[in-house]
Order: C-alpha cells, then sequence, then structure tokens
C-alpha cells in the first residue's frame, strides 16, 4: 500500500507541473484519500500499550501518510476467519480524555475505519473484578461531570451526571457470546504471567467511567461506586474515545473499550508487583481483543 501511495504522490507532482489540475483538479487528491480507507483501527494510550499491541500483531509497520499530522500512524494485515483486514493504529500521543479524544477523531475523519477498538488497563471495581479481569465497557461517562451546589451553611451538595455513552446492541451482544469461559480459560493459559495469578479469568461487562487523573483514592473510589450503578471499572481514556466515536461526523457504529484490570484505584496493598499485574492485565486486553476481531469483525 505505500507503494502504491509514493505513485500517487508522484502522479500528483506531476500533474502540478504539466497543467493537469487545469482539467481535473481534484483527482489525485481523491485518489489519495482513498488509499486511506482502513477495516479496523486499535487505539491505545500508553507506548507500553501500543508495543504490547505491536508485539502480539507480529507484522505492524510504520505507515507513511500525506497528512499534515503531528501524529504516527501504523498498519498490517491481520487474518480473520472471512478473511483478511487492514488495521491502522495512531501511535499513543498522550493518557487522559485529550489524548483519547484526539487520536478518535483523526482516525475517524482520515481513516474512516469499520471498526474501532480500544485496549490497555484500567481500575476495576474490587467489589466484582479480580486483577486480569476483562472489562468490556457497556457505557462510558465523565465521572468528573459534576453539578455542585453551595448552600447556605457553606458546605457544598454534589448531582452525578449521568450523560452515558454506549456500544451498540448487536455488538455487545457478540462480545457477550464470544467471551465464553472456555475463551478465557484459553487466553488466561496463554498468558505468560499466568502462573502468578490463580483465580479464574472473567469478563464483566458494565459501566466504565473515566476522569483525567490516575486514581489512588478510597474516598473517590467510594464515591463513584454510590453515584453510579453498575460501575465495573475505572481508566482515564474510554469515555473521550465512546464521546467522539458517538458524535463525530463521520461515525463509527462498531467501537468498543476491552481493557484488563491492574488494581482497583484504591490504596490497598497487592502482593503481586505492579509491574506484573499490568502486563498480566494488557496481555489479556490485547490478546482478547485479537480473538474476538478474528472470530466476529464481517467488514462490508
Amino acid at each position: 500500500m505505500n507503494e502504491l501511495i509514493q505513485i500517487l504522490k508522484k502522479a500528483s507532482k506531476f500533474s502540478d507541473n504539466s497543467g493537469w489540475k487545469e482539467v481535473a483538479p481534484n483527482i489525485s487528491t481523491d485518489i489519495l484519500k482513498q488509499v486511506h480507507n482502513f477495516d479496523v483501527s486499535i487505539i491505545t494510550s500508553t507506548i507500553d500499550e501500543f508495543e504490547e499491541l505491536q508485539k502480539q500483531l507480529g507484522n505492524l509497520e510504520e505507515y507513511e501518510t500525506d497528512l499534515d499530522d503531528s501524529t504516527l500512524y501504523y498498519a498490517c494485515e491481520f487474518e480473520t476467519d472471512r478473511g483478511d483486514v487492514n488495521i491502522v493504529v495512531p501511535y499513543p500521543i498522550a493518557m487522559g480524555i485529550e489524548g483519547s479524544v484526539c487520536n478518535t477523531t483523526k482516525i475517524i475523519n482520515s481513516f474512516h475505519p469499520q471498526y474501532l477498538f480500544m485496549i490497555g488497563v484500567c481500575a476495576g471495581n474490587s467489589n466484582v473484578t479480580n486483577i486480569g479481569d476483562l472489562i468490556i465497557a457497556e457505557k462510558s461517562l465523565n465521572y468528573n461531570s459534576i453539578v455542585e451546589i453551595e448552600k447556605s451553611d457553606g458546605t457544598t451538595r454534589k448531582k452525578y451526571m449521568q450523560n452515558a455513552d454506549g456500544i451498540n446492541k448487536n455488538l455487545k451482544s457478540k462480545l457477550s457470546r464470544f467471551f465464553s469461559a472456555a475463551e478465557l480459560k484459553l487466553i488466561k493459559d496463554s498468558n505468560p504471567k499466568t502462573d502468578l495469578f490463580d483465580k479464574e479469568l472473567k469478563r464483566h461487562i458494565g459501566l466504565m467511567v473515566t476522569g483525567s487523573s490516575l486514581m489512588r483514592s478510597d474516598e473517590k473510589i467510594k464515591d463513584i461506586n454510590e453515584s453510579y450503578h453498575n460501575v465495573k471499572g475505572l481508566d482515564m481514556e474510554t469515555n473521550g474515545f465512546y464521546f467522539t466515536s458517538t458524535h463525530s461526523a463521520n461515525t463509527t457504529p462498531n467501537f468498543v473499550c476491552i481493557k484488563g484490570v491492574s488494581d482497583y484505584g484504591d490504596t490497598v496493598k497487592h502482593k503481586i508487583k505492579s509491574t506484573d499485574r499490568k502486563d498480566y492485565a494488557l496481555y489479556n486486553s490485547v490478546n482478547g481483543t485479537l480473538k474476538f476481531m478474528k472470530k466476529e469483525v464481517i467488514i462490508k
């Protein structure tokens, strides 16, 4: 594909010098835009997440574009049960909602994927999740969206906004069906860190709450659990990804975030060190997402 782009770029230069554009001024630009159509995109938020994805895909290489863009892009072909698909992956800009919105917007507007995935690690709800479990975000909202009302006695009353964006129901059904106990066991058994974790790997479908802060607060976690129903996890990116995917001019109907639990966002001390927890959770997120893509992605 890169070779085709270079040919088209040369044709564009030729048209500038030959007067071709006086006859068909937009032809080369239109062709180049068509070249950037991809079937699938996968969003990461950190270098560690990107490198784990690159490792498991095996053939992800830098993709040169004609876009006037500060973001680096990588691409590869991926074999599914229904044929090969083209994947484009933006190099992560930064953690947080802003980086998520920026890269998701660029991908949707420039590459027009039919499927959008976000992978990575998150904090889980300790009441329902174990380290390494997969959280499939059915919905996501920004827990910093709050109405604060100061009362006459000087105290402040908070009202939490409930503006959630969610995945489509057909995709939810496919995710629920695919991530069976048997499939989750295969993911866990293949994980290089599996011997450190004795709990059965599970998947949880529900609410992922998002805020631009790295959470280590017992009080805040308690507050979130009391304010929202069916909270499964907490991260810094999902709501930006969902909001953009839902409200962009070129909307992508098939989008989902699948992340692995690496901590609980509180001050609890873990017996297993943080790097092992993160590696275990991240592998499960990437491997589970790629397995789902292989079986369930259908390009129209």
